[in-house]
């Protein structure tokens, strides 16, 4: 990778390290940090020279997926699906299929001509939510402990959910040209769970061992499962089947079989996760937003606004339907649904594998929803999520006859 870029990723980094407490305070969030001195980079001339084709930027975006994908999915337990897993369920079960739906009906209107397969993708590739863009919320203790964790929760698990339905689509975009469906659909996935399962369980049955013996020091326990994560994606990519799944199956499968009360062992990979997203951030303002502002369509931007609004509210609203939720909370929920990194690296998918017609509009619809997702959830969250904490103890407050306390606990 060319100097340059390292250099000015690693003070990059090391700038936003010295002031990131104080900045979680303020509408700047990081993300919009690093899309903005990767757009400056690349206004001031500092990546004319850089080579894009073959850099490896695009690896670098897909093994920062591939480890969220992982760790995210170690969490995951049918077990632990309680009663207090009912409103991240329905914003999963409900919300989300909705989201697609929804989504798929306004990209027919504001694109027309595209097909319903490519309109599908666009919805389909914008339903997740993403963790980064929300940690103002997630980690902010004025809101209520009921509405961090349901976001949080939605934020890890609706990737893993949208990549089978992308891969569908896409295949069915390559059988209309002439592809075997199921064959390429069976591949992609197919591949993926098994390698997932063989990694995730594998490498779970192997640390148990080594732990029980004491041969592995802990804080290889914590490396060991970064290297798990890219393995399993890399193996099954050059098996022709999707690492991304492969990755979320074994994230799964590791989480169920390594020793449940240990909850350190991914603690380093998480950790690995927030820098690589940061410097994925810097990579989508230097090489994929700046160089492309021309995707600032009339409707492009008709479109970001809508899937940022409409499009996850009213699905969101429906979904609470039956629960004694507040206005306030439901459009809180509806709100904070910010779109990041998944969404750039499946559009990324489009071009890589499919070149299906209108991947062109799929992707500037993309890289417009993102690009206003990062300043618009950037700036709100810290404001907002205040905003929506005082509201809440206040009710609280007054249905209770008390004075209203600085913290809520439920919606």
């Amino acid at each position: 990778m060319e100097p340059t870029l390292i250099i000015f990723t690693a003070v990059a980094l090391f700038g936003y390290a010295l002031v990131s407490k104080r900045l979680a305070t303020t509408p700047i969030s990081g993300p919009m940090v690093f899309v903005g001195l990767g757009v400056a980079g690349y206004a001031f001339g500092l990546f004319d020279d850089f080579p894009v084709t073959g850099s490896g930027l695009a690896e670098v975006l897909e093994l920062t997926l591939a480890l969220l994908l992982f760790t995210d999915a170690t969490k995951v337990h049918v077990r632990s699906w309680d009663a207090s897993m009912d409103l991240p369920t329905r914003l999963l079960t409900i919300g989300m299929p909705l989201t697609i739906v929804l989504g798929t009906l306004a990209a027919t209107l504001v694109f027309p001509t595209i097909g319903l397969v490519s309109a599908a993708l666009i919805a389909t590739i914008l339903a997740p939510t993403d963790a980064a863009l929300g940690q103002a919320v997630v980690t902010n203790p004025s809101v209520p402990t009921r509405i961090r964790e349901a976001l949080g929760i939605e934020s890890g698990l609706n990737d893993g959910i949208a990549l089978p339905i992308i891969l569908f689509l896409i295949t069915l975009g390559e059988a209309e040209e002439g592809y075997t469906l199921w064959g390429l659909f069976a591949e992609g996935i197919g591949f993926g769970v098994l390698v997932g399962v063989g990694f995730g369980a594998g490498a779970a049955l192997a640390l148990g061992v080594a732990k029980r013996r004491s041969w592995i020091a802990p804080v290889w326990v914590r490396i060991s499962v970064v290297a798990v994560a890219f393995a399993t994606f890399l193996v099954a990519d050059a098996m022709g089947g999707s690492g991304f799944i492969a990755a979320y199956v074994g994230g799964n499968v590791f989480g169920r079989v390594i020793d449940p009360i240990d909850h350190t062992s991914s603690e380093f990979g998480e950790y690995l996760g927030i820098v690589l997203t940061m410097i994925s951030f810097l990579i989508f303002g230097a090489f994929i937003l700046a160089p492309n502002l021309s995707v600032f369509t009339a409707s492009t931007i008709v479109y970001a606004v809508l899937s940022l609004t409409a499009i996850r509210m009213v699905p969101v609203a429906i979904s609470m339907i039956g629960r004694e939720f507040r206005p306030p909370t439901v459009l809180y929920l509806g709100w904070f649904g910010p779109r990041g990194l998944a969404s750039i690296i499946f559009a990324g998918l489009l071009v890589e594998e499919a070149g299906l017609a209108g991947s062109e509009i799929i992707v500037a619809a993309v890289v417009v929803t993102d690009t206003l997702s990062v300043v618009l959830h950037g700036a709100t969250a810290p404001w907002s999520s205040n905003r929506y904490a005082a509201r809440v103890a206040s009710q609280t407050a007054a249905a209770d006859g008390t004075p209203p306390a600085p913290a809520a606990t439920d919606g």
